[in-house]
């Protein structure tokens, strides 16, 4: 699995789904932020990791294990925040 250290930009519950929006560490700070998905149901699912990933705040750095689904988009299976 690939990881990715982001500064987190945005986070949304989207029922199914808590998504995390971030830049890379190296990224430009006006390039699009990348989208992690945090699945509460479904193949990939872990609810309690959807909740602390449901509480990161914006600006703060965040370490996330993925896998890659379309370019842009991921799916999260761990995470490392302060």
């Amino acid at each position: 699995m690939p990881v990715v250290r982001i500064t987190v930009t945005r986070v949304s519950d989207e029922g199914d789904n808590v998504i995390v929006w971030g830049r890379p560490e190296h990224a430009p700070d006006d390039s699009e932020p990348i989208g992690f998905a945090f699945q509460t149901k479904g193949e990939h699912a872990d609810v309690g990791l959807a909740e602390r990933a449901s509480r990161l705040a914006c600006g703060t750095e965040a370490v996330i294990d993925c896998a890659a689904v379309t370019v842009g988009w991921n799916i999260a299976r761990g995470l490392s925040a302060p």
